[in-house]
């Protein structure tokens, strides 16, 4: 055998072997595709391109006119990009494309601008279906009656394995480009699938390592079952759509053993809670019985004790509200408190009524011992500023001593006053002396 003739027979066997790789043409797809597509209008949902004006060469020199048809290539991950045909041609009627005159030209990729397009968004009649080695096109114009003009090709680039897709498949990727309201909602009804099995896979972790956390445990089936509800009517919905899912059913199943599991960690927990409500009760009883003891001691002497006694009494108050909030609890929970519980509550709130009024009255009794103390300390001083100034008269010291004096007497006023407030029989008398001496020495 010649040399020729062995390499031509491998050069045969190899085109034979890769002829017989590449998937053949599926015909029931193909006719299942066209029968949803063609003839039939639709919403597009990317630009097409139609034309662009020719690239300036010598056989287009000094046209305006010649134009160039464009092909919407729509990759699998959305990316779109358009691909200006080889060969450019003349309209020879204005507004009517035809052949005209015809000439070649090279292909390359444009982004724009086109001398016609339709727009996203648009209603397009699908004039034809055909399906190439690794892509399938659509030609689309915008009406069935359109034969020029603002016809565009779609085509989806899908790779030489998507002869071996079933149809379902290759019609929800060729909705990328156009709306297929059937396929839209089944695309939909898909990816919420997809979210919802995620986050049951979550949900269902975390329950699992929730471990003696009982609420927490709670709060994951709670959540699991709000998701496995959601499912099932995804489920129902696919089913709708004319799908079936085997697994479908396993949803319902586990859902009734969930259903049990909520009911008892429910009353896990709401027993937990109980303990926990009637341990804090317990503990506060301790803190109100130290708050008693301190306001049951002796009556405050000095207005820092006073101001003590206060504090512990809103301590006290803040004890009792938040034991009744606590009873109110347990009461939620269907425990009822006892009268004693409630009696106690009422008692002490009582005797804060009645501490309240003592400490006011004793707060004004101390605050007019304290102001009678103030007033006879000022009274020396005055004496004392009295006596400075007649020994600084007609000296340079005179004036600042008189201004001494003056200081002395606006206190006294002071004093004087907030004591006749509070009931102090001889300090409305002794406030005019004050203020009549503080005039009188205010005018020297």
């Amino acid at each position: 055998m010649s040399r020729m003739l062995k390499v031509l027979l491998l050069t045969c066997v190899a085109a034979a072997s890769v002829a017989a790789a590449a998937p053949k043409k599926n015909a029931e797809v193909e006719k299942a595709v066209k029968s949803e597509l063609l003839k039939r209008m639709f919403t597009t949902k990317i630009l097409v391109g139609s034309y662009i004006p020719c690239p300036p060469t010598v056989n287009t020199a000094g046209r305006t006119d010649a134009i160039k048809p464009v092909d919407t290539e729509l990759a699998l991950d959305g990316s779109v990009q358009y691909l200006a045909r080889a060969n450019c041609f003349y309209p020879t009627t204005p507004g009517v494309i035809d052949l005209g005159v015809f000439f070649d030209a090279s292909r390359f990729y444009v982004s724009g601008p086109f001398a016609d397009e339709i727009p996203s968004g648009s209603s397009v009649w699908v004039r034809s279906v055909d399906f190439r080695e690794d892509r399938v096109e659509l030609n689309v114009v915008p009406s069935n009656n359109a034969s020029y003009g603002r016809s565009g090709k779609i085509k989806y680039m899908l790779g030489a394995d998507y002869r071996t897709w079933p149809a379902e498949k290759l019609m929800e990727v060729i909705a990328s480009g156009i709306v297929i309201p059937a396929y839209e909602k089944l695309v939909h009804v898909k990816w919420e699938f997809e979210q919802l099995q995620a986050s049951l896979h979550d949900l269902e972790s975390k329950y699992n390592s929730s471990g003696g956390d009982l609420h927490a445990k709670l709060v994951n089936a709670i959540a699991m079952r709000d998701v496995l509800q959601s499912l099932q009517k995804n489920r129902a919905e696919f089913a709708s759509l004319g799908k079936s899912d085997p697994q479908a059913g396993a949803y319902s199943e586990r859902l009734n053993a969930l259903a049990s599991e909520i009911s008892k960690l429910s009353d896990d927990v709401r027993k937990e809670r109980i303990t926990s409500l009637r341990g804090q009760l317990q503990a506060q009883l301790q803190e109100i019985s130290q708050v008693q003891s301190q306001l049951r001691q002796k009556a405050p002497a000095t207005l820092a004790e006073w101001q003590q006694r206060t504090n512990l009494l809103v301590n006290y108050s803040t004890l009792l509200y938040g034991r009744q909030k606590l009873l109110g609890e347990l009461k939620n929970e269907n425990e009822m408190p006892s009268a004693e519980d409630y009696k106690f509550v009422d008692d002490s709130l009582a005797e804060i009524a009645t501490l309240q009024k003592s400490l006011e009255h004793g707060q004004q009794t101390l605050e007019l011992a304290d102001l009678t103390s103030q007033y006879s300390q000022l009274t020396r001083k005055r004496a004392q500023m009295l006596d400075a100034y007649s020994r600084a008269f007609a000296t340079p010291k005179e004036r600042s001593a008189l201004q001494d004096l003056v200081n002395v007497l606006g206190q006294m006023a002071t004093n004087r006053d907030r004591a006749a407030t509070l009931g102090d029989k001889a300090a409305p008398a002794q406030l005019v002396k004050c203020k009549a001496e503080q005039e009188k020495y205010r005018k020297k």
